[in-house]
């Protein structure tokens, strides 16, 4: 059975779970990965590594602590947390953010306390920056857009790509585009996608 993804929607946020599904069922077709792949890929998004650390390895938090004792506090603040990102509900790729930003204070480092924290996923956590206003038009990080973009739009030169991913919103330099161009190069190597010269 082959899955025909030409007639899904135009945009990421117009699919409906069965296009996702079938999405799926089109990548392992293709071999592009296994269902086994996808689990560990999904079981890796759904682990916040270092989110506690991250936060209490930082100074400036650690100030507010006697010694060795601000691991424990963000801990406890983390794990009242609900486990879903505040602005979409999703438990994947989650991060503490700032409610008030940083920016906002006179001194930046004031912005760092764990009232002023809540979790946010990486797509949300990026959309709220003044820098990445075409951020919140698509549905997936730019991580998965890249890659969605090469498997669904199927662009046969780094031209045409690096083209469609700024149609897309994105507004990284054009090294990540590059980077990401690499699965394309990768794939050509093996006959499962179609290079055309630059």
């Amino acid at each position: 059975m082959n899955i025909d993804i030409s007639d899904f929607p135009e945009s990421d946020g117009d699919w409906t779970e069965e296009n996702w599904e079938q999405f799926l069922k089109h990548l392992t077709e293709e071999g592009i990965v296994s269902y086994k792949e996808i689990a560990s890929a999904l079981l890796s998004a759904l682990n916040p590594p270092q989110v506690g650390t991250g936060v209490a390895s930082k100074k400036s938090f650690q100030k507010h602590y006697p010694k060795r004792k601000t691991m424990q506090a963000v801990f406890e603040w983390f794990y009242d947390q609900t486990g879903v990102c505040e602005d979409c509900g999703t438990r994947l790729e989650l991060q503490a953010d700032h409610i008030d930003p940083r920016e906002n204070y006179d001194n930046p480092d004031d912005a760092d306390t764990l009232d002023n924290l809540e979790l946010r996923c990486r797509r949300c956590n990026v959309i709220k920056r003044p820098s990445h206003k075409k951020g919140g038009l698509t549905y997936l990080t730019a991580a998965a857009g890249l890659m969605w973009i090469l498997f669904t739009k199927r662009p046969t030169t780094y031209k045409e790509y690096e083209k469609l991913c700024r149609e897309y919103g994105m507004t990284m330099a054009n090294i990540r585009f590059r980077e990401a161009w690499a699965l394309a190069i990768w794939l050509n190597k093996n006959e499962e996608y179609e290079i055309e010269e630059d």
